[in-house]
C-alpha cells in the first residue's frame, strides 16, 4: 500500500499527468455560501468502478472516544455522474448513503453539514471563521480509504487564510492528504487569525490564535510555546516531524483539545491569560496535547492501529496514552521553566485530591475504566463519580508512583523516562517491535525489564486492580509530605469551627441549591439524598447556594440534622447525620529534615536544581 500511494503522489507532481492524476485521487471542495446560519458546503468527486458506491461518514473521531454520529449533520445529499445526471441514492444506514454508479468512472456527491459546535473533535462555522473536524466534514468509501485526499478550499472574500497541516499545492488553496487517514487527523481552521511562526531545534511550528484580543498576549503565548516545545521534544530526544507543526488555538469559551499528528485543536477562553492560574491550565493543554505527539499518534495501542470509523474501539491502554500524558504535561512545564516547583506541587496535589475524593476508584481499575470510556468517560452522569476512576487521573498517579518505584529500585539509574523513550524506539513508527503498536502489557514488561520484577509486579497491581497506590511512600523518597486535611488543621490551630458537609457535592451552575451528585459511604447517601433533589433547609431554616457554608459551620461532625428537599415537586424531610467535610484541597511540603540524598533525588526527578540547604 504504500508503494501505491508514493505511486499517486508522483502522478500527482507530475504536470504531463495532471489528468490522469485526477482520476487517481479523491477530490473535496468546501465552500461557506450559508455560512451565516453554520453550513459548509461540500462537493465530492471520485473514481468509481462498482455498479454500487457506498459512501460513509465517520461516527468518531481518533482521540475522542465517544459516538458522536456525525451524519446527523449532513443534508442535502445529492450525487450525479457524466455530464452531471443525477445519480440515484438510497441511505442504507445512520451513516451510509448508497449511490447508483453503474457505468460511470467518476461521481460527484454534494451535500451540506450544518457545524454548529464549538469543540475540538466537532465543527464550527460561523461569519467570522471556521474551525472543520474532517470526520465529521468529509465522507469517504472504503476502497478510497488509502487514496489520496485533495482539499480545495473557497474563501468567502473577507477571509483571507487557512491553515491546516496538511501540504499545500502551489498557491492556491488547494492541500493534499496522503490518505483519508490522514484527512482526518488534519482540522483546519478558516478566517482571519494572527499567526506566530517559530522554530525549535530547527523545527518549524505555527501558533494560530483565533480571536486574539488585548487580553490575550499573542507573542507572550507564543514564546511560552515555543518553550513547551523545547522541554517535550527534549524529553523524547527525536523530532517526527516532516513538516510544520501547527497550534489551532480557538480563543472563545472554555478549554480543551485534540491531538493530531502534525497539529493539535485548542479551544481557550477569552482571559485564559489574565489569572495565573488559567494561564497555566492553558500551558498544560498545550503541553498535553504536544506530547501526544509521541505518546498516541505515533507510539499507541495494537488496537488503536486500524481505526474503525463506524464503532467503537476498545483498548485497555488510554491510562497510558492519556494518563501518563497527563503526568508529563505539568511536569515538563516545570522542566521548561515555565511554572516554579511551588506551582508544580500545586498542581500535583490536585491530581492525589481529585483521584482520592473519587468514591468510584474503589470499583475501576485504569485497565477498565481505559475499556469503558466510550460509555463512561465521555459520558458522565450524577453517579458517575460513584462508579468509575478516570483513566487520566488514576494513569497520572501510576506514573508518579511508576517513575518512583523504577529510580527507588534502580538507585536512581532508571526512571520512567527511560521506559517511555524505549517504549518509542521500540513501538513507535521506525520501532524494533514492528510498528503494528505496542500489545497489551508491553509498558508493564519493559518497567521489569529496566527496574526488576518486583516493579513489575507493582505496575501490574495498579493497572490491573482498584488497589490504591502508596502515594505516600513514593513522596517520602524524595523527601516529601502530604497534608491531606489542611482547611481542618488550620481551623484546629485557630479555634475555629472543623469544616462539615453531607457528603454532597452542589450543581456550581443552578440557581439553586441543586444536588449534583452524591458520595457513596457519605452520610447524605446514607441518609437518601439524591441527585437532582433541592435542598431548601436545614433545622427548619431557609438555606441558599449563598449560606449554606455558613450554615454548615454551625454543625459539628456527628450531629443529627433535619433537612427539607424538595424531589420532583414533593418536599420530603430527612435526617442527617453531619459529617467532617471532604477535604476541599491537599498540600505537599517539604519535610523540615530532608536529607542531602532525598533532594538529589527530587532534583533527578524533577529535572530542576533545588536552592534550599539540607541539614
Amino acid at each position: 500500500m504504500r508503494f501505491i500511494r508514493l505511486l499517486w503522489i508522483f502522478l500527482l507532481c507530475a504536470p504531463m499527468h495532471t489528468v490522469a492524476a485526477q482520476s487517481l485521487q479523491v477530490q473535496h471542495l468546501i465552500s461557506f455560501p450559508g455560512r451565516q446560519n453554520q453550513y459548509v458546503d461540500v462537493k465530492l468527486s471520485m473514481p468509481v468502478s462498482a455498479e454500487e458506491t457506498e459512501l460513509v461518514m465517520p461516527s468518531w473521531t481518533p482521540g475522542s472516544y465517544l459516538i458522536r454520529d456525525y451524519a446527523a449533520q449532513v443534508e442535502r445529499f445529492q450525487a450525479s455522474g457524466a455530464g452531471g445526471r443525477l445519480l440515484k441514492v438510497q441511505k442504507v444506514a445512520k451513516n451510509r448513503w448508497r449511490v447508483a454508479s453503474s457505468g460511470e468512472q467518476m461521481i460527484s456527491v454534494s451535500y451540506s453539514v450544518w457545524a454548529g459546535e464549538l469543540a475540538p473533535s466537532t465543527s464550527w462555522v460561523e461569519n467570522d471563521f471556521a474551525l472543520l473536524n474532517g470526520a465529521g466534514i468529509f465522507l469517504y468509501v472504503e476502497s478510497s480509504r488509502d487514496l489520496p485526499q485533495q482539499v480545495t478550499v473557497e474563501l468567502p472574500q473577507d477571509w483571507k487564510s487557512v491553515y491546516t497541516s496538511m501540504p499545500q499545492l502551489g498557491d492556491e488553496h488547494r492541500y493534499l492528504a496522503a490518505s483519508y487517514d490522514e484527512l482526518v487527523d488534519s482540522p483546519i481552521l478558516l478566517g482571519n487569525a494572527p499567526a506566530y511562526r517559530f522554530s525549535v531545534a530547527d523545527q518549524a511550528y505555527v501558533l494560530v490564535n483565533q480571536g486574539e484580543t488585548p487580553l490575550w498576549d499573542g507573542p507572550k503565548s507564543a514564546q511560552d510555546v515555543a518553550g513547551v516545545v523545547a522541554a517535550v521534544q527534549a524529553f523524547w530526544g527525536i523530532n517526527p516531524f516532516a513538516r510544520p507543526y501547527v497550534f489551532l488555538n480557538v480563543i472563545a469559551e472554555g478549554i480543551g483539545g485534540l491531538e493530531h499528528d502534525y497539529s493539535t485543536a485548542l479551544i481557550s477562553s477569552p482571559l485564559q491569560m489574565r489569572y495565573r492560574q488559567d494561564y497555566v491550565d492553558w500551558l498544560a493543554l498545550v503541553s498535553h496535547e504536544f506530547f501526544h505527539a509521541w505518546n498516541i499518534r505515533r507510539m499507541r495501542p495494537q488496537a488503536l492501529g486500524e481505526y474503525d470509523y463506524a464503532k467503537e474501539t476498545y483498548t485497555h491502554e488510554l491510562w497510558l496514552a492519556e494518563g501518563l500524558t497527563s503526568y508529563y504535561d505539568n511536569l515538563l512545564l516545570l522542566r521548561s521553566g515555565l511554572i516554579s516547583i511551588e506551582e508544580y506541587f500545586i498542581l500535583l496535589a490536585i491530581e492525589f485530591h481529585d483521584y482520592e475524593i473519587t468514591p468510584g476508584r474503589h470499583l475501576d481499575s485504569a485497565e477498565a475504566a481505559s475499556f469503558d470510556a466510550w460509555i463512561k468517560h465521555y459520558k458522565p452522569d450524577a453517579n458517575t463519580v460513584n462508579k468509575s476512576v478516570s483513566y487520566y487521573r488514576k494513569g497520572s498517579i501510576v506514573g508518579f508512583v511508576t517513575d518512583t518505584a523504577m529510580r527507588r529500585a534502580s538507585d536512581n539509574r532508571s526512571s520512567l523516562d527511560a521506559l517511555m523513550r524505549e517504549m518509542y524506539q521500540r513501538y513507535g513508527p521506525n520501532g524494533t517491535a514492528g510498528n503494528g503498536g505496542y500489545p497489551t502489557g508491553a509498558f508493564e514488561a519493559l518497567a521489569g525489564e529496566l527496574a526488576g520484577e518486583t516493579v513489575k509486579a507493582q505496575v501490574e497491581t495498579w493497572l490491573e486492580t482498584t488497589a490504591d497506590p502508596d502515594i505516600d511512600a513514593a513522596l517520602a523518597w524524595y523527601g516529601l509530605k502530604l497534608e491531606r486535611a489542611p482547611s481542618l488543621t488550620a481551623a484546629v490551630e485557630a479555634g475555629q469551627p472543623i469544616p462539615t458537609d453531607f457528603g454532597l457535592v452542589w450543581d456550581e451552575l443552578a440557581p439553586n441549591l441543586l444536588v449534583k451528585a452524591v458520595l457513596q459511604g457519605g452520610s447524605g447517601a446514607a441518609a437518601g439524598v439524591l441527585p437532582l433533589d433541592e435542598v431548601m433547609a436545614i433545622n427548619n431554616l431557609r438555606v441558599t447556594k449563598e449560606t449554606i457554608a455558613e450554615r454548615m459551620q454551625r454543625l459539628v461532625p456527628g450531629e443529627k440534622a433535619e433537612i427539607l428537599l424538595a424531589r420532583h415537586s414533593r418536599l420530603l424531610t430527612l435526617e442527617v447525620t453531619t459529617q467532617a467535610a471532604v477535604p476541599d484541597k491537599y498540600l505537599i511540603s517539604i519535610d523540615p529534615d530532608i536529607s542531602k540524598k532525598e533532594k538529589e533525588r527530587m532534583e533527578s526527578w524533577l529535572g530542576v536544581r533545588l536552592e534550599f540547604v539540607t541539614k
